[in-house]
């Protein structure tokens, strides 16, 4: 009797078919239908994570718009965009949650919605979040920011999520402006400045401390720009008050033509262990003068040196703007500023402080400047004169590592004045505003972090042994394909 061969063909291979069908075509439809998907990625890039689920079940009761400013459904089309591209679904899905898309350029009324002020600069892709009047603005350069190896990474969940917790808080993180002692105002003065916070998502307002019991609770920075009058016991014990809870502060403080010292400024100062010199700064180097506003060569406006950071300090305000001025070619300058020095001999363990900026020397090492006594008194203007070509000190941050207060100190209004700003210092403005990040962040910190897409590699010895694994990978396949297929043709009518 013949052997009878086994074969896929005919009645059988359809009944096997059948089959395959009948367990494959379900599972599809019940998983479409419930629209279920599995993130097999490392770090759940499309998902959300437990924080941010928590943080809408918690807000779950107010009303919250999104906008993006772009094409949404580009994002689905882009590999590198899909991890956005779920994060604003996911938010859509939610009940209390609207998600519009559009292009800036062609809705400039909801443009003017977002930024009411003018302070915002509205970029292609940006996400706005809102909650009643509170405005958050999430630029896309940060939800994809680069990392040291020049490779995206995936931010928008912390970013979003954070912006989220802050509209629904009820506010944006509060700058307060002193006024009461002759400074300039956000209204008349400081207005650009102000606005230029506001881009950073910061309210800016005023406070006269004289008028009020304590630093109000929603404080986040206090600023002091530009006094022309000291303040008060009464007011410096508000401040101190403020500094016990952790506050943070930015004083400003220009040469001033005053009769007197600016004592209760000092004493607070102390508390950080900085101190003010009662002069301002030239230049007498015409190599290193820079021009003012009229574009003239002013003894004013020089240049200056921002101080390296090192590892003995925990805090790094200098750093990025070097790196900037060194690939951009830029010439970092200051302009009308007063010098201001540490107070070494306080012996507290708790306080980190350390220069930021500096008058620059010349290739020699040299110093340059002329320092001319301004306001103060008779003891002030001795000490003054004695600080002419030496390297001086005109800004500090102080860190109290006691109570969590912070401060940074400058001896100039011109980064923030626009009556008196110029391009010299531009560089300086963009060291506060850094500074002003570190005082305190409008950001809030949700812990989720940045999701990066993960590669795995292979490593050869060199290229010939390289070259042999594309080989195997690639001809050994199609062989074994072909053969497959020759069996096939031989086969297929046995």
């Amino acid at each position: 009797m013949e052997k009878r061969k086994f074969n896929l063909s005919g009645i059988f291979a359809f009944i096997i078919a059948a089959l395959v069908l009948v367990a494959v075509v379900p599972v599809n439809i019940i998983f479409n239908y419930y629209d279920k998907d599995f993130d097999m990625t490392e770090k759940s890039k499309y998902t959300f994570t437990d924080t941010t689920l928590q943080l809408l079940e918690e807000t779950k009761d107010k009303e919250i718009e999104i906008y993006f400013l772009y094409d949404f459904d580009a994002l689905r089309d882009t590999s590198e965009f899909l991890a956005l591209y779920y994060t604003l679904e996911q938010l859509d899905a939610r009940d209390n949650i609207t998600l519009t898309c559009f292009m800036p350029d062609e809705k400039p009324d909801l443009i003017k919605l977002l930024n009411p002020s003018g302070a915002l600069n509205p970029g292609q892709a940006d996400v706005f979040v809102k909650c009643g009047d509170t405005i958050k603005q999430v630029a896309s350069s940060r939800i994809f920011p680069y990392d040291s190896n020049g490779a995206t990474s995936y931010a928008g969940e912390e970013l979003i999520s954070g912006a989220i917790k802050i509209v629904t808080g009820g506010s944006l993180p509060t700058i307060y402006f002193l006024t009461g002692h002759g400074e300039k105002t956000i209204d008349d003065g400081y207005a650009t400045f102000a606005q230029v916070l506001k881009s950073g998502s910061y309210d800016a307002q005023s406070l006269d401390l004289s008028t009020v019991d304590a630093v109000p609770d929603n404080a986040s920075i206090v600023m002091l720009a530009g006094p022309q009058t000291d303040i008060t016991k009464e007011e410096k014990e508000k401040l101190e008050a403020y500094a016990d809870k952790g506050g943070s502060f930015a004083f400003f403080i220009p040469p001033v033509e005053t009769e007197g010292r600016f004592t209760n400024i000092e004493k607070f100062l102390e508390g950080y262990e900085i101190g003010i010199d009662y002069n301002r700064i030239e230049e007498t180097a015409p190599s290193r003068m820079l021009n003012n506003r009229d574009y003239k060569q002013d003894p004013a406006f020089f240049m200056c040196t921002y101080t390296a950071a090192t590892d003995s300090f925990t805090v790094d305000l200098t750093s990025e703007i070097n790196s900037l001025a060194e690939s951009q070619g830029l010439i970092p300058g200051i302009s009308n500023t007063r010098s201001l020095y540490q107070i070494l001999d306080t012996g507290s363990a708790y306080i980190e402080k350390s220069s930021i900026i500096t008058n620059s020397p010349d290739e020699l090492g040299a110093y340059s400047t002329l320092s001319i006594p301004f306001g103060g008194d008779d003891e002030t203007a001795e000490e003054a004169e004695k600080l002419s070509d030496i390297q001086l000190e005109l800004g500090f941050y102080s860190y109290n590592k006691e109570n969590g207060s912070k401060l940074i100190a400058l001896g100039t209004t011109d980064v923030m004045d626009e009556d008196t700003i110029s391009v010299a210092v531009s560089l300086t403005q963009q060291l506060v505003k850094n500074s002003i990040t570190w005082l305190y962040n409008s950001d809030m910190n949700m812990n989720i972090g940045n999701k990066d897409t993960a590669y795995d590699y292979l490593a050869f010895p060199n290229a010939e042994k390289a070259e042999s694994t594309l080989r195997i990978f690639t001809i050994v396949p199609f062989c074994i394909a072909a053969l497959g297929l020759l069996v096939w043709l031989k086969r297929r009518n046995s």
